[in-house]
């Protein structure tokens, strides 16, 4: 199992030195500054079972424009306190937010994803490696002969998803509340329909900080870096202000 770890960070990690050194000397655009918000909760049914929902609301140019809604829910099975399964669905509604051209006209995306979440601790850090396989089913777009955008029709793809994700306390509190750090870096591939890895697409980078109330309710504020692919050697880089909440319930 720890190897299982460390190949994977060190995987990780020569993937995207390779990626952003051949970026350099691409075409990057700069997307204005994002603001996400999301509310994560879970509801413990016992030792084995909990049922997750989240949902996100994704807003361009500093509030000015819609981007994404998403819903996701999800079962969750937990082997033990290191090793837990999830299955889930996902609703994601797309708009265009100017100056990134992808999506060009609001696109709906559903899927249903498998998920792997793989925890362990080094010393005070905890971490946690995430992997996941989605099947995606989403709305294709085509050019008019006017210049303008409209639906073709709905496309299916794969994608498979990697997070590495740590987790540190940086000061308790008198009154027993806990202010910790947490960062995260995530890959994005699609694959082929036997599931290859095929292009890379995306990439998160996570920096923020949380204050958390209890061992259920916490609220974080941190920064997030968006590393897109859109092809034809040109890459977005949007910057993100991110806000969550999450709140856990037992039955």
């Amino acid at each position: 199992m720890k190897n299982l770890f460390k190949y994977s960070a060190i995987t990780m990690i020569t993937i995207f030195s390779f990626q952003f050194s051949n970026a350099q000397n691409e075409t990057i655009l700069r997307d204005d500054t994002n603001t996400w918000f999301t509310i994560l909760n879970r509801l413990n049914i016992n030792s084995k079972w909990s049922v997750s929902n989240e949902l996100h609301e994704r807003l361009g140019a500093f509030m000015n424009e819609q981007g994404t809604f998403l819903w996701r829910p999800s079962v969750d099975y937990h082997v033990n306190n290191m090793v837990e399964f999830s299955f889930g669905y996902s609703y994601i509604n797309n708009k265009p937010n100017d100056p990134n051209p992808n999506p060009k006209i609001g696109v709906v995306e559903n899927n249903i994803w498998e998920q792997v979440l793989l925890k362990h601790d080094i010393e005070k850090v905890h971490v946690q490696h995430r992997f996941r396989q989605e099947n995606r089913w989403f709305d294709t777009v085509g050019q008019n002969l006017d210049g303008s955008y409209s639906k073709t029709g709905t496309d299916y793809g794969n994608r498979f998803r990697y997070r590495l994700t740590v987790n540190t306390t940086v000061k308790k509190l008198a009154n027993g509340d806990e202010l910790f750090f947490q960062g995260f870096d995530e890959i994005w591939f699609s694959q082929t329909d036997k599931l290859a890895p095929k292009a890379f697409n995306r990439n998160w980078l996570y920096l923020g900080l949380g204050y958390k109330f209890n061992p259920k309710t916490n609220l974080q504020l941190g920064y997030v870096n968006q590393w897109d692919v859109l092809g034809n050697n040109t890459f977005v880089s949007t910057p993100i202000i991110q806000t969550t909440f999450v709140r856990n319930f037992d039955l």
